[in-house]
């Protein structure tokens, strides 16, 4: 119990910390024109199943389209 409350612990305190997408020389509009795109191609692409295993599953999707669009993840 302690090992599930510690990771829990750890998963909160870790987001605090905002996480941004970075792409140099993007602006605002190429960052929401290429994440809805992202966003649109997951939500085709299948079904990942239901509960947080397929929110991970959809999540990872997204990410792996963004940093294909040339964008990196950082926390700010």
């Amino acid at each position: 119990m302690k090992t599930l409350f510690s990771v829990f612990l750890l998963l909160a305190m870790s987001g605090c910390a905002p996480i941004i997408w970075d792409k140099s020389g993007a602006d605002q509009a190429d960052f929401n024109r290429e994440s809805y795109s992202c966003e649109k191609d997951a939500r085709q692409s299948g079904h990942y199943g239901d509960g947080l295993a397929g929110a991970v599953s959809m999540q990872q999707f997204y990410n792996r389209c963004m940093v294909a669009q040339g964008y990196t993840l950082r926390r700010n």
